[in-house]
């Protein structure tokens, strides 16, 4: 130690060029140095999630989750497979090894593989692949009803914060705005019991039309020399004056009793 002491003595010259070169680096650093408040990392794990309305946990782990684990076992650079399955839905945590150059390379074979399965039940919905990215907000924004007495109706409420939101998203400093605590869209079937039991009917009977006759399916490829045509059956409905002309009986006479009737 009293050896460098001596010599940095002995060189002042180079000592105060060494000392002007550490100042000049770090005021190239303070520059040109990303700074964030909030800021956004993304990490090393990839979910796959699949929706399947009525579904039970069992009917999830064997119809989906299981054959996802089976797809993406030869994708080089996954680390650990967990699966979840509960009622409604199953969701495949995939975590990539640390050493993994290109992340989102393993995340496009992922969901490549994940898009080849072809034996997915016909009731499952349209499976997301993404990429888990940390996010933290900078700010919180409520939309609170009137306190006026008058009744506010949730779907009045979540327009307004919808509005809200498009209203933020259009300001050059806001990159994402997310609502929180707003209901999910949902519509509701009500039948009267005495109607169900004049028609010999259930309610699981009259769920288990209103699942099969509402859906959307997809119908395979016809090739030709030119072209390739994709074919899909659409029927679902996304408003209750839709849903109501859902068939539910139909007799040998071509009169048909609707969910509307």
């Amino acid at each position: 130690m009293q050896a460098m002491v001596r010599w940095a003595i002995k060189n002042t010259p180079s000592m105060n060029m060494l000392l002007i070169a550490i100042l000049l680096a770090g005021i190239y650093s303070l520059v040109t140095m990303r700074r964030e408040v909030f800021p956004e990392f993304e990490l090393e794990v990839v979910l796959v999630s699949v929706s399947y309305p009525g579904a039970s946990p069992e009917e999830i782990e064997q119809g989906i989750c299981q054959k996802i684990e089976e797809a993406v076992r030869s994708v080089d650079g996954i680390k650990k497979i967990t699966s979840v399955a509960k009622e409604g839905s199953g969701n495949v945590i995939l975590e990539i090894r640390s050493n993994v150059a290109d992340v989102q390379k393993i995340v496009n074979e992922i969901r490549s593989q994940v898009d080849r399965i072809p034996s997915f039940p016909e009731l499952a919905e349209d499976i997301e692949v993404q990429q888990i990215t940390m996010r933290w907000p900078a700010i919180k924004v409520g939309v609170l009803a009137p306190d006026n007495g008058k009744q506010v109706n949730d779907l009045q409420l979540r327009s307004l914060a919808e509005k809200v939101r498009d209203d933020l998203l259009q300001l050059k400093e806001v990159s994402q705005v997310t609502l929180e605590g707003a209901r999910d869209y949902q519509i509701d079937i009500e039948i009267d019991e005495n109607t169900l039991h004049k028609y010999g009917l259930t309610l699981q009977e009259l769920a288990n039309i209103v699942r099969r006759e509402n859906l959307e399916l997809p119908g395979g490829t016809i090739r030709t020399e030119s072209q390739e045509v994709l074919l899909r059956g659409k029927n679902k409905q996304l408003s209750g004056r839709e849903i109501a002309k859902i068939p539910v009986v139909t007799d040998v006479g071509g009169v048909v009793l609707s969910i509307g009737d």
